[in-house]
Parts: structure tokens; C-alpha cells; sequence
């Protein structure tokens, strides 16, 4: 394809990148692939320079428009596919990696490596270019396929993950996982006994006793960690409330049903606002009639935000006690309210 079809590439404007085939499937190309599209070394230096591409790992260039308009997980994406490319020996996603392939939330999980699993025995573990390869066993049946990528299947990809990274960006990873329904808790703790003994295995067992997939947002899950940080009881989640005729008054995130207390993430308003089409003002009018409902059913109501997840996990619990305190009329047994 080199000579005419490619004799007006000093002129190239970003919008014609997209008849770069594998540019336009991936979002990422690499050097040797412009090469082979017929472009010279000088040409694509010149691209550079010109800022008709952007570099994103060594060797490997995106569209500028295109890339700045990714979020960091789309981006993490679009640079694993080219590592996955550029390898001499055919690898698999896996890790973090693997998770953002599968369409999982990776909340305060490093995105600033691409992890992988080779195949070949003869390699050991390292880091090179940005790129984390991992030195372990890998049967056949621990690795699937995601839009065309190979990775690991989803519970080795959580079991991994779990050991790899911070308990509350796992469980934010867990939950997802076993929310989708494309794996089970059984499934989980079955890939977690087969690497028993393997680093970090320890900590994806909490990970894994943690988890739950009735959790629906990375604001629910990370709301979980944080109560069981405040060392508060565990609620129960996305309970139906009733009233006294058996209709439901409303879906609650976290239920202490003993002390008569719901627990709300608030980030759920800019969410049903942007599924709803509504304006503000109407949402926030909802909200503040499904809460009366609930505090007419005798439940005190907490609401926590971004900022709370963020703050100290005694903040929290202050809340929850004066919540629970004032739903009971006294103070909770148990110690709860020391």
C-alpha cells in the first residue's frame, strides 16, 4: 500500500488517521503497523512533531483528539492492546488489566502499568516499558476472550486483582464482578483456593468474604468498606421498604434494621438525573418525599456523599451512632454507643 496511495501523508490530517485500520478497531498503533501501512520513519516523526499523533507508550501513538477525549480506564485500554501487539510471545490481560477489559470498575486501582500473564515458562517476572509481566501458571481454562482481547477469565481476574492492589479498590471490583452475574462467589473462592499459597493470597481471602454483588456502584462498595471500618454492624443491602399495608415505599442501599436506621449513598441522584431527564430541582423533590415516607415508617436516614467516603471512618460512625440513638430512644446495646 506504500508509493501512491500513501504519497500524500506529509499532508495527512488528523481526521484521515481512521483509514489506519488498526487505529480506528483499537485505538492505539504502533510504530512497525504505520510502517507497514506504507508510512516512512521520517513521515511518522514528522506526524509527531506536527502533533497529527500523540505518543502513549514507546513505540505506540493514538489519535490526539480521539485520546484526550478517553477516560483513563478507555486509555489503560487502548495502551494494552498495543503492549498485547508488540509482544513477541503471545500474553493474556490479566491483573487490573484484565478487570478494565472486562467492563469492571477499577476504582483506586494503579492504572499507570499494563499487566500481563505470558505464556511461555521460560520468562520470569519484571517490569519493562510500562508493562508488569507476571511469572505464573496459567491452565487453558483460566483465560478467555473480551471484544477480541485475550484475558484472564473473570474469577482468576478478581482472585488477581485482590491480591495486587488495596482492600477497598478490590472489593470496588469484587462487588462489580459478582453483581454482572458473569461469576459466582463459589466460582471466586474456588480460583482463590486453587492459588492458596501464592502472594497476597491472604488479603484476596478478605477480599473475598467481603464481597457482595448486591452492592450496585463503586459509591455502595466503597460506603460498605468504609462502615466496616467504623467498626459499625454490617447492614443489609438494597432492602424494600414496606409500609403497614405491604406496599413498597422504597429500595434502601443499607439497612441496620435492629437499630432502625438506612444508610443512603447520594450519589444515586445524579445518577437517576441523568437517566431520568429530569431537572434537579424535580429529583431532589422525590428524594425528600421517598425520606419523609421512610422517617413516617419510624427509620432514622443518614446520607453520605463523595466526601464522606474520603473523610475518616470515625466521622462516619459518629453519624450512624447519633442515627441509631435517636431511632432507638437510648443508646445501642452492645457497645455501639461508646
Amino acid at each position: 500500500m506504500a508509493g501512491a496511495a500513501m504519497a500524500h501523508v506529509d499532508g495527512m490530517r488528523p481526521d484521515e488517521l481512521h483509514e489506519i485500520p488498526v487505529l480506528s478497531e483499537s485505538g492505539s498503533v504502533l510504530r512497525r503497523e504505520l510502517l507497514e501501512y506504507g508510512l516512512t520513519r521520517d513521515e511518522v516523526e514528522r506526524m509527531l512533531r506536527r502533533g497529527v499523533l500523540v505518543r502513549i507508550r514507546r513505540g505506540a501513538y493514538a489519535d490526539p483528539l480521539a485520546w484526550s477525549q478517553l477516560t483513563p480506564e478507555q486509555r489503560h485500554l487502548a495502551t494494552a492492546r498495543a503492549v498485547l501487539r508488540a509482544l513477541p510471545e503471545p500474553a493474556v490481560l490479566s491483573h487490573v488489566s484484565a478487570a478494565v477489559a472486562h467492563g469492571l470498575p477499577v476504582w483506586g486501582a494503579d492504572l499507570s502499568k499494563v499487566h500481563v500473564v505470558r505464556t511461555s515458562r521460560r520468562l520470569s517476572a519484571h517490569v519493562e516499558a510500562g508493562v508488569v509481566h507476571h511469572a505464573c501458571t496459567l491452565p487453558p481454562e483460566h483465560t478467555a476472550t473480551q471484544d477480541g482481547i485475550p484475558v484472564t477469565t473473570l474469577p482468576r481476574t478478581v482472585v488477581d486483582h485482590a491480591r495486587s492492589t488495596s482492600f477497598e479498590a478490590a472489593v470496588v471490583t469484587a462487588d462489580a464482578a459478582l453483581h454482572t452475574r458473569r461469576t459466582t462467589k463459589d466460582e471466586v473462592r474456588e480460583m482463590l483456593l486453587w492459588q492458596a499459597d501464592w502472594p497476597g493470597s491472604r488479603s484476596a481471602g478478605r477480599v473475598t468474604v467481603f464481597a457482595d454483588g448486591l452492592a450496585e456502584s463503586v459509591g455502595e462498595s466503597r460506603g460498605r468498606v468504609k462502615i466496616a471500618a467504623a467498626g459499625l454492624p454490617a447492614p443489609e443491602l438494597q432492602v424494600e421498604m414496606c409500609d403497614d399495608f405491604g406496599l413498597v415505599v422504597a429500595r434502601v442501599d443499607f439497612l441496620f434494621r435492629a437499630m432502625r436506621t438506612i444508610g443512603e449513598f447520594d450519589g444515586r441522584i445524579k445518577y437517576r438525573l441523568a437517566g431520568a431527564g429530569s431537572d434537579l430541582e424535580e429529583v431532589l423533590w422525590r428524594e425528600k418525599r421517598r425520606e419523609d415516607a421512610l422517617r413516617a415508617l419510624g427509620y432514622e436516614v443518614v446520607r453520605f456523599t463523595w466526601a464522606d467516603l474520603e473523610g475518616a471512618p470515625q466521622q462516619l460512625r459518629r453519624r450512624f451512632l447519633a442515627a441509631f440513638a435517636r431511632a432507638t430512644g437510648r443508646l445501642v446495646p452492645g457497645g455501639w454507643g461508646r
